[in-house]
C-alpha cells in the first residue's frame, strides 16, 4: 500500500516504512496525479484539500497533524467515503504557554502585575481549560465563555480576552468574525486582544479600526485572516505579531503525529502503529505555568521575515524555556 506524506512534517520519516511504501511530497506537488495510487494522506494546513486534489484518487484517509480541520473539505470526504482525522488537542499545552507569554508581556507593558487584570476566555475547551488553568496560577479573576453561541455582556468586562474557538462558517453556532466591530465597541477601553484561535474567528478590518481608533489597549495575534497571504500593513498596530506558531513547540509536534499514527494504525488495523509513540516524550514541558519562552524574539523574527510567512511557521521550532 502506498501512503504519501507531506515531507514538512517531522520526525515521521521512516517510520511508516515497514508498513506502507511511503512517497514524501511537497505540498504543492499533492495532486489528484501523485495521489491515484495512495490509500492514505497526511498533511499539514498549508493548503487546501477537497475534491481538485482528491476525487478519483484512491485515498481512504486523510489525516491531519493540526488541531483545525477547515483545510479539509470534510463534506467531500463523508460524500466520497474518505475517513478523516485530525490531532485535536494535540497543541493545548503550547498554545497555553504562548498566551502565557503574552500575557506577561502584557503585566510588562501596563506596569501591574497579572493579578490586577481580570482575564475572559472565550471557547473553555481543550486549549480554553489549560489557558484557564495556567491564568488561576498567575492570580487573575476569569470571566468564562463556553461555548460561543452568544457572547453574554460579562465577557467584555475583561482586562483582557483571548479567543480559544474553532473556525465554523455554518452550523448553529458560527465562528467567522465572531471578533466583529460590534465585539471590539463592547470591549473595555483599553482593553487587550489575544488571537490564537484561527484567523478568520477575527474581523481583521474591525480589529485595525478598534487599535486605529485607540479603543483597545493592544493586541497579540498569531492566526491572520487569508494565511499566509496576510495583511501585512496591520503588523504595525499589533504588540506582538507571529506568524501561527503558537501551538509549534516540540512537545505538540510528537503528540500530533502520535494521534494520526494510532488513528492510520487504528483505520488500517496495523497493531503497531495503533500503539506508536506511547512513550516517547518531548524532554521540555510547561510544567506549572512559570516557565516561558520569549515570545518577543518570536516577533522581531517574524517582522524582519514577515514575507516569509510559510518558511518561517514550517521550520520553527521552539525548546528551551527561561523563567518569565
Amino acid at each position: 500500500m502506498l501512503i504519501t506524506l507531506d515531507k514538512t512534517i517531522f520526525h515521521l520519516h521512516g517510520i511508516l516504512e515497514p508498513y506502507f511504501s511511503v512517497q514524501y511530497l511537497d505540498s504543492n506537488d499533492i495532486s489528484k496525479e501523485s495521489l491515484k495510487d495512495s490509500v492514505a494522506l497526511l498533511i499539514r494546513s498549508t493548503r487546501k484539500y477537497g475534491a481538485e486534489t482528491l476525487q478519483g484518487t484512491g485515498v481512504k484517509f486523510i489525516g491531519t497533524i493540526t488541531s483545525g480541520f477547515e483545510h479539509i473539505d470534510t463534506e467531500f470526504c463523508e460524500r466520497s467515503g474518505i475517513f478523516w482525522a485530525t490531532a485535536h488537542g494535540s497543541n493545548a499545552e503550547s498554545v497555553a504557554e504562548y498566551v502565557s507569554a503574552a500575557l506577561i508581556e502584557i503585566s510588562k507593558k501596563m506596569g501591574k502585575p497579572l493579578s490586577g487584570f481580570s482575564l475572559g476566555i472565550v471557547g473553555v475547551g481543550a486549549v480554553g481549560s489549560c489557558v484557564k488553568r495556567n491564568a488561576e496560577k498567575f492570580g487573575m479573576k476569569l470571566l468564562l465563555c463556553d461555548p460561543p453561541k452568544s457572547l453574554s455582556d460579562n465577557i467584555f468586562e475583561a482586562d483582557i480576552i483571548t479567543l480559544h474557538t474553532p473556525l465554523e462558517k455554518r452550523g448553529k453556532y458560527p465562528t467567522y468574525h465572531l471578533a466583529n466591530e460590534d465585539f471590539f465597541k463592547k470591549m473595555k477601553k483599553c482593553a487587550w486582544f489575544i488571537n490564537t484561535a484561527r484567523g478568520a474567528v477575527c474581523d481583521s478590518k474591525a480589529l485595525r479600526n478598534a487599535l486605529q481608533n485607540k479603543h483597545l489597549g493592544g493586541a497579540i495575534v498569531d492566526v491572520w485572516e487569508n494565511e499566509p497571504n496576510i495583511d501585512i500593513s496591520l503588523l504595525p498596530l499589533i504588540e506582538i505579531a507571529t506568524p501561527h506558531i503558537a501551538g509549534h513547540n516540540i512537545e505538540a509536534k510528537i503528540n500530533a503525529n502520535k494521534m494520526i499514527v494510532n488513528s492510520l494504525g487504528t483505520f488500517f488495523g496495523i497493531d503497531d502503529l495503533k500503539n506508536w509513540g506511547k512513550n516517547q516524550t518531548a524532554g521540555d514541558e510547561l510544567a506549572d505555568g512559570d516557565l516561558i519562552y520569549p515570545i518577543r524574539i518570536d516577533d522581531a523574527n517574524f517582522r524582519r521575515n514577515s514575507g516569509d510567512f510559510v518558511k518561517i511557521r514550517n521550520g520553527y521550532r521552539r525548546r528551551g524555556f527561561y523563567k518569565g
